[in-house]
């Protein structure tokens, strides 16, 4: 499972549309801009508190590196997440038990400081009279794999952290909000109706474990309308693999001792390697350009057998390939897995878009340029038609693309769903929904040992029968209701 990366804010005035701001400084930052901060938060409490003071907060970047804090707290909203392997589920219960907390507490306390951060920025950004006149709604995005009461959760802690209330606030599946931008910033003469897209969020933080596949297939061009083409899919190969080897990688080149001792005793030392890993060697990488790397590992002595000089530790173009080619690899299998299964239902797959931190990596584009775009482009043509698409298609070449905002395609596509509604019409059920109930016994269709004695009905009963409503992978169109709810009608419900 995929944990959500670092919390990101955008935000877009009305009449302003183009001009979508991403929120980059934060409290305890030190004027270094970040376009995420990290989902982190602790308490603590003030010498002397009165009875029933609130205990003080910490978030975000206000941390020094040693000090005590609770992490990915957003993954305990949805006990089926997987949790990173420095998040302890026991120390998290301890802290928050220690300030009478729960999850949902703790969540609503760090979206109230998102929410109050906003806030300022946006009161210095616009004023105060402008702020105090103006409607502000917010979008919150959410990882595609969360539970539907995971889902719930998250707006019951974003109304109680001043966000609006849950009819009022917005949700939107981050690949859904990628797509929604990267499918929007396309030229419109890339885009044909009955065309697909597959948007491939590799993810970018160190904990964004499962890369998440998901198709389009353009119904309308104006206004711009999709429907999903196929169900998402995802697998173990996110951002957060490529750390894993690196450190495997390091630790091999240093001896477990001396690589333990650097974790525990040099954590900044190792932070600071980890850190030009994640930020340069990641997106950068191009083997016809680096043929060696030199990473930063201050403070480490020099070691030539391990290729340590001057606390710099030198990786060949080779060995980092070795670290990128599984994780690519299984990034190109998924992608080709979307793509044969579209085809085999006759669909026409025009683009590949990559999105996410990850989706920036020039060595990843490439490859992904490498397996998908090898064919030869048709002829060339003033007036290129849809019928040109379709030859290229047989062929076998798809367009791959990078968005220019690859990074903060997330939040992106969240206000434009603001701004816009929802551009997809229609969408792929990702379980089987049904309702349970009790029926009369039938010694044809039900055991004896099913059966129990109804006072009520005064005759043998069976209980938990399911009636199925909708099957995965259905497609579901969202509708107005009366009153500006929602309903979710199965498309094709009269067949």
């Amino acid at each position: 499972m995929s944990p959500p990366p670092p919390p990101r804010v955008a935000a877009v005035y009305t009449s302003t549309p183009d001009d979508i701001e991403i929120i980059k400084t934060w409290p305890g930052g030190n004027g270094i801009t970040s376009d995420k901060v990290p989902t982190e938060i602790a308490y603590d409490s003030p010498p002397d508190p009165p009875s029933g003071a609130e205990p003080t907060t910490k978030w975000g970047f206000q941390f020094r590196p040693d000090e005590s804090r609770l992490r990915c707290i957003k993954l305990f909203l949805d006990r089926s997440q997987k949790l990173p392997f420095y998040v302890s589920p026991l120390d998290t219960a301890a802290q928050l038990k220690r300030f009478n907390k729960n999850v949902v507490d703790a969540v609503s306390d760090y979206l109230t400081q998102i929410y109050k951060h906003t806030m300022d920025t946006l009161t210095r950004r616009y004023g105060e009279s402008f702020m105090a006149s103006t409607k502000v709604e917010f979008v919150l995005t959410c990882p595609a794999v969360w539970s539907d009461a995971a889902k719930n959760t998250t707006l019951l802690a974003a109304e109680r952290a001043g966000m609006g209330s849950r009819s009022e606030i917005q949700m939107i599946s981050e690949p859904e909000a990628a797509a929604v931008y990267t499918l929007k910033a396309i030229q419109p003469n890339h885009l044909n109706i009955g065309d697909n897209f597959i948007v491939c969020d590799a993810g970018g933080g160190t904990v964004d474990e499962e890369a998440s596949l998901i198709a389009y297939k353009i119904m309308s061009l104006k206004p711009l309308r999709v429907e999903e083409s196929a169900l998402g899919t995802g697998g173990l190969c996110g951002s957060a693999f490529l750390n894993y080897r690196f450190e495997e990688h390091v630790k091999n080149r240093l001896g477990v001792g001396k690589f333990d001792e650097m974790k525990t005793k040099k954590g900044k030392t190792w932070q600071m390697g980890l850190k030009y890993f994640e930020e340069f060697v990641k997106r950068n990488f191009n083997e016809d350009e680096y043929q060696e790397i030199n990473v930063p590992f201050p403070g480490l002595a020099d070691d030539e057998e391990a290729g340590l000089d001057s606390g710099f530790l030198l990786m060949t173009a080779e060995q980092v390939k070795d670290i990128f080619a599984p994780v690519v690899k299984e990034v190109c299998d998924l992608v080709r897995g979307q793509v044969e299964g579209l085809r085999a239902k006759g669909g026409i797959v025009s683009g590949i878009v990559l999105v996410g931190g990850f989706g920036q990596s020039d060595y990843l584009y490439r490859q992904l340029k490498a397996h998908f775009t090898s064919a030869a482009p048709p002829p060339y043509s003033e007036r290129p038609t849809h019928a040109s698409a379709s030859a290229t298609q047989e062929m076998g070449s798809i367009e791959v693309m990078q968005p220019v905002y690859a990074w903060t395609a997330v939040v992106r596509g969240a206000v434009l769903r603001g701004l816009e509604g929802n551009m997809v019409i229609s969408r792929k059920s990702r379980m089987h929904y049904g309702t349970s109930y009790a029926t009369v016994y039938d010694e044809e269709k039900h055991s004896v040992s099913e059966r129990y004695w109804s006072p009520l009905w005064e005759r043998w009963m069976v209980s938990d029968r399911m009636q199925w409503h909708i099957a995965k992978p259905r497609s579901l169109c969202t509708t107005e209701a009366p009153g500006g709810g929602k309903w979710l009608d199965i498309v094709g419900k009269a067949n």
